[in-house]
């Protein structure tokens, strides 16, 4: 999470939405290595994604670090196509391992376009497939070639700024808005 961390590089202040989080565990877990966050936690699982869920997930990182976590959470529902955001808000929008499963890749993207501030960043933590037709382990979803990530993004309104190399087949791209 450290490595995330640095690579997303957050600070207090921060508006952040992040898309596919279902109850925020990444999420909370990053606000506890930094107070003074503002994480919209959103997804479109509304059983995962609510107000109880959220505080539950906060209240385990409590018992984990032992200590209040000094940041704002909250929960949004969206849809495939809607992600329910405010425009013009975000310092920040994060998509942490879920870009592959959304089912509207660019309609999401124009979105994420409006509800970015002018000098926001989207930061995309993705695994990357080292072989043509890799699917993600977990949900058996094609994954995409760094290549193929980034011409996406490109001709969806972003510019790469920064690759963070986590591991070989795991990278956090940072892109900045056209």
């Amino acid at each position: 999470m450290k490595k995330s961390f640095d690579a997303y590089q957050l600070k207090a202040g921060d508006v952040i939405a992040s898309i596919g989080a279902a109850s925020g565990v990444w999420e909370i877990g990053l606000a506890g290595m930094q107070s003074g966050l503002t994480f919209y936690i959103q997804d479109i699982d509304e059983y995962s994604c609510n107000e109880e869920e959220v505080a539950y997930t906060k209240a385990y990182w409590e018992r984990q670090i032992g200590r209040k976590i000094n940041g704002t959470f909250y929960a949004v529902v969206g849809t495939p196509q809607k992600t329910n955001l405010p425009k013009d808000t975000f310092d920040k929008v994060l998509i942490i391992n879920a870009f592959h499963e959304f089912q509207y890749q660019e309609v999401i993207l124009l979105e994420i376009a409006q509800i970015l501030k002018s000098t926001g960043k989207l930061i995309i933590e993705e695994e990357i497939a080292l072989e043509q037709g890799q699917v993600h382990e977990g949900c058996g979803l094609p994954l995409f070639s760094e290549t193929q990530l980034i011409n996406l993004l490109d001709a969806n309104q972003f510019a790469l700024k920064t690759i963070v190399e986590k591991e070989r087949y795991l990278k956090v791209f940072v892109f900045e808005k056209k």
